[in-house]
């Protein structure tokens, strides 16, 4: 098994130039094979071992059996061991997740405090087919496709091609001893039913399934740092000076690549947010589309006019426009055959109006027909339509003479004063926005 270690610290670059390595150490036959084999490999890799132990104070007298096995085989393999106790059903309770969630984050949480090199975990090719087939069975992408990573920042996982078949004969060849969980025994968790019911079956069909699932993992993680590279590339060319992120371009890409950007844009803007699929397809429409959709973590997602960014409830508070208006009798240029958008939205015609021109913000009751629309609606059910923050709708400007509305930023012009090739005398309008809207 040294051999197959070796192989995985070679291949993955798991140690690199640091030599410092903490091994997470439960007591189970994987951790301690893994610290059988690093001590084997000490001097051939040039690197410092420690360990470190978490009482989870789960399993009662059965994780003190477990704590004080640990620190007896740390003491007689002369190896430093950091030790630490969390309740983790009183944790779990207080924060309101399962005592697996609770736990893992407090483990992970203990490793990084007491290292300050590598930590070694003994996750194994096993460990691995169990994730992928978890993975499948909530719904997953690529990702979830490659399976636990062999190395994860700080963490690495030397027995990640080691089967545990292999792991349970080296304790055995070299008088290893270990503890056993007893809830590794209950199907009472989702792991432990899909180790105890469903790998057989796969075992069955191919008894080198952890190895081919091995394989197909980092054939996959290839493709996945492939395209995680393209997204990376986006993002570090397209990010403007406000922080928000051009999408322009996106449409021009893969639909793999523009997934990848927007989780990753998301995930940059916001701090422990835990995106799932819907969230990336539903961000991903607004970014193209425009308009705003709902993220976790009490975010929202915004785009218009080729920018998208992620906003937070207050944000738009800050938002203010200035409107400015030229009026004009110089005739449209005569070689115009066709009057564009940009005229319809931020033209008005002079001879039109009817009565004063006001510029002000919405009113209870105000509608308009867009330019091109065949009917009549509520300002207020563009807003929810084009999904604008409920935040500056009473801010965004409105133009209006006698009759009613004739103009909205962001709407454009009303179909009764839109400019056409006879306009004499019109108004160009501009405005300009302090810190980014909706539009």
């Amino acid at each position: 098994m040294e051999r197959i270690v070796s192989e995985a610290i070679e291949k993955f670059s798991l140690i690199e130039d640091c030599r410092d390595i903490t091994v997470a150490l439960s007591g189970g036959a994987d951790s301690m094979a893994l610290l059988s084999v690093l001590l084997k490999l000490r001097q051939q890799l040039n690197i410092n071992i420690t360990a470190a132990h978490l009482n989870h104070m789960i399993r009662g007298e059965e994780a003190e059996r477990d704590q004080k096995f640990v620190e007896q085989q740390c003491k007689a393999m002369g190896v430093t061991l950091f030790c630490e106790r969390a309740d983790i059903p009183l944790i779990a309770r207080q924060s309101k997740v399962s005592e697996e969630l609770a736990a893992r984050k407090a483990r992970y949480e203990f490793l990084e405090s007491v290292s300050n090199g590598l930590i070694a975990t003994a996750h194994t090719a096993s460990d691995n087919l169990e994730t992928v087939i978890y993975n499948i069975s909530r719904g997953t992408a690529l990702t979830g496709l490659c399976g636990i990573p062999a190395k994860r920042g700080r963490i690495i996982r030397p027995l990640i091609l080691c089967t545990r078949a292999q792991v349970e004969k080296y304790c055995k060849d070299n008088r290893i001893s270990f503890v056993t969980d007893s809830t590794n025994l209950s199907d009472g968790y989702t792991r432990n039913r899909i180790r105890h019911n469903v790998i057989p079956v796969l075992r069955d069909i191919n008894p080198s399934v952890e190895e081919t699932v091995s394989r197909m993992c980092v054939s996959l993680k290839e493709d996945a740092e492939f395209l995680d590279g393209a997204a990376d590339d986006y993002i570090k060319n397209s990010v403007l000076d406000d922080g928000s992120l051009d999408t322009r371009g996106l449409k021009k890409l893969n639909i793999s690549v523009q997934k990848r950007i927007i989780r990753k844009f998301i995930e940059q803007k916001s701090t422990g947010i835990n995106l799932e699929n819907i969230h990336i397809n539903e961000a991903l429409i607004t970014a193209l589309e425009g308009g705003r959709t709902s993220l976790p973590g009490n975010c929202y997602g915004v785009s218009a006019r080729g920018v998208f960014r992620v906003e937070y409830p207050g944000d738009e508070k800050s938002v203010s426009f200035r409107v400015h208006t030229e009026e004009s009798d110089n005739k449209l240029s005569e070689n115009i055959k066709k009057i564009n958008n940009l005229l319809l939205n931020s033209y008005i015609d002079c001879d039109k109006i009817k009565g004063k021109l006001v510029i002000r913000t919405r009113k209870p009751g105000d509608s308009i027909r867009k330019a091109g629309c065949g009917c009549t609606k509520s300002v207020n059910k563009i807003f929810n339509e084009n999904k604008v923050p409920v935040g500056i709708r009473d801010k965004i400007p409105v133009i209006s003479d006698d009759i009613g509305v004739v103009w909205v930023y962001g709407i454009g012009t009303a179909q009764r004063c839109t400019v056409s090739q006879s306009t004499e005398r019109y108004i160009k309008i501009t405005v300009e926005e302090e810190n980014k809207s909706i539009f």
